[in-house]
């Protein structure tokens, strides 16, 4: 068993760095991906277009990709937000039944909204 909590931290505190004005995109994506979900949260990232918000979605996705790695959640890495890697992530894996597939994402669902919730009290304790 994997305690997801302090992969979780690490993840806020890699998206943040030393970033003061990424709270704001933290916050709009935790919204969306709360109420839309992972696909939606996907699209968001990656419909970004003002260079400052370009920059905090790569960074929360990194972050997050990261995550997803290591709690082995997905398989592939992807260095630039997109909404097929989340598109994909929402889909049934190969030997994977309904089910399953259904737990992970919400497994994963909430690994997000974990790291989220992290990042944003993080982006706080940096701006002091």
């Amino acid at each position: 068993m994997i305690n997801l909590e302090p992969m979780a931290a690490k993840a806020a505190v890699k998206m943040v760095g030393n970033n003061v004005d990424i709270e704001n995109m933290i916050n709009k994506s935790l919204m969306v991906l709360a109420e839309q979900g992972v696909c939606a949260f996907g699209l968001f990232l990656a419909s970004r277009h003002r260079a400052q918000d370009i920059a905090a979605a790569e960074a929360i996705h990194t972050a997050l990709n990261g995550l997803l790695l290591s709690a082995a959640l997905v398989e592939i890495e992807d260095a630039r937000p997109n909404a097929e890697f989340y598109k994909h992530i929402t889909l049934a894996q190969q030997d994977e039944g309904d089910i399953a597939a259904l737990q992970r994402l919400l497994l994963t669902k909430q690994l997000l909204e974990t790291a989220l919730t992290y990042g944003r009290y993080q982006a706080k304790a940096v701006a002091g």
